[in-house]
């Protein structure tokens, strides 16, 4: 282990200079996305719960772009390590076509179907009209996003990472500063509710694309070739569609996974409370996945350059490194929540977004159940994201991931819930339950040492 763990300084410089920029940005969107949180709750509880249904849908959008920016950065780092940028542009013009289609199909049907979509993932008529009155204004967000969020991957990918950070951070900030304008109503503005944050989220998303795309026609760092992006030949689509779909749909029916669980609160008798605690203490736990998510793009990064520049022994040593670093950081942040929980958490942070005594009562033990996951999801992102998306080994990450949320996490949650009539906190450690399997079945993957795979050609 300490053989793992001790490295020169220019490693570790090298981790954090492509760390940091990821985690500081995943801090401030993660920050910001409190206030939010903070300002819908000052129009009601209900405003709170039903933003949390409101982005189910965009979280299952964002993890299916995240898929593709995951399975494209995992060959981009690879063609980095050989310094072959025509076939970075290859890579990129498959991604930018996909995430292009996929995003304007969801985007559509969101728009026209937004009353229909949300009815899905509550009983709660009146959280699904508020819910769908954010979805039909901020629909059109998704194909912005869409474009702009694979080209900074992309950027993220060939060890520049700051370019992403600057602009989605310029964005966030614009998103809160126009959510204070929309949604409070300074100076006799008129407060537009949960259409004001709508209108916030699709406001910065112009923003950010506008920006991102001045930036990618004249730069000099990496210059777009249109032939290759536009015609990337059938060897590239290959490769692409053979490691970057299984991530893809990884990401994707994950998501969906995922977003069943908020469903199953929202279906709960008490949906609003429920959906609130939920909520705040996710606004909590995204802070602290913020670093570890930081980490593992770095390793994913790490991993996939020394196995494109055939450097396979540091790949393994370095990931190695990686793993451990996360997971310990995972380890001291979970004694710090649990420190935490009951003496400012709870009594201080969740009357700050108005909670009622019912929504206080189940918050406790969710903090405490979130508390215990949190070690074995930074094991879990660092490993599957880092290690197995770094070094080629997308299929078995994928199984992983998908076997523990189906057939552990949902089943379990939806028992609890559904047949057993269980309280919340019962209903939410059975969700936790996926991690925990996650965690065996991750460390297990790792000692066979069968991960490690070259894609470029």
């Amino acid at each position: 282990m300490l053989k793992n763990i001790s490295r020169d300084k220019a490693f570790y410089a090298s981790a954090f200079a492509l760390s940091w920029p990821v985690i500081m940005q995943n801090l401030l969107n993660n920050s910001l996305a409190f206030v939010d949180s903070f300002m819908l709750s000052t129009l009601g509880e209900r405003y709170l719960s039903s933003i949390s249904l409101a982005n189910t849908i965009f979280t299952i959008v964002n993890l299916t772009l995240f898929g593709l920016q995951s399975g494209s950065s995992v060959l981009i780092a690879q063609y980095h390590g050989k310094g072959d940028k025509t076939s970075i542009n290859r890579v990129l013009g498959i991604a930018l076509g996909l995430s292009f289609t996929i995003s304007m199909c969801i985007t559509l049907a969101v728009f026209f179907f937004s009353v229909q979509i949300y009815s899905l993932t509550s009983s709660d008529m009146e959280l699904v009209l508020i819910a769908a009155d954010f979805g039909k204004v901020a629909a059109f967000s998704i194909l912005l996003n869409a474009v702009s969020i694979v080209y900074l991957s992309a950027h993220r990918s060939m060890e520049n990472p700051r370019l992403g950070m600057y602009i989605l951070g310029a964005t966030m900030l614009l998103k809160t500063l126009l959510n204070w304008v929309f949604i409070i109503g300074p100076f006799g503005l008129p407060s537009l509710g949960i259409r004001g944050a709508a209108m916030a989220t699709l406001l910065s998303r112009v923003f950010e694309f506008v920006v991102t795309m001045a930036y990618a026609l004249y730069n000099k760092r990496f210059r777009l070739q249109p032939k290759a992006l536009f015609h990337p030949g059938k060897e590239i689509l290959m490769d692409f569609l053979k490691y970057s779909l299984p991530v893809v749909i990884n990401e994707t029916v994950w998501g969906v996974g995922s977003s069943l669980y908020t469903i199953i609160f929202g279906h709960l008798p008490n949906a609003s409370s429920a959906l609130a605690a939920h909520a705040i203490v996710m606004n909590i736990e995204r802070m602290i996945n913020a670093i570890h998510s930081g980490l593992g793009h770095a390793t994913a990064i790490i991993v996939g350059k020394e196995l494109g520049g055939g450097r396979r022994d540091n790949a393994y040593q370095y990931g190695m490194t990686m793993m451990m670093m996360t997971t310990s950081f995972g380890g001291l942040a979970a004694l710090v929540m649990a420190a935490l929980s009951y003496t400012v958490i709870l009594p201080y942070f969740f009357p700050f977004f108005n909670a009622t005594a019912a929504t206080m009562a189940i918050g406790g033990p969710i903090i405490l159940i979130a508390t215990a996951t949190i070690p074995f999801k930074a094991l879990n992102f660092v490993s599957l994201v880092g290690l197995f998306r770094g070094g080629g080994d997308m299929r078995a990450g994928m199984v992983i991931d998908l076997v523990c949320i189906y057939g552990v996490g949902l089943p379990l949650s939806a028992l609890a819930s559904f047949v057993f009539n269980a309280p919340v906190p019962v209903v939410f450690l059975m969700m936790a339950m996926d991690e925990f399997v996650k965690g065996l079945l991750v460390i297990w993957r790792v000692r066979q040492n069968k991960w490690l795979k070259d894609m470029t050609r």
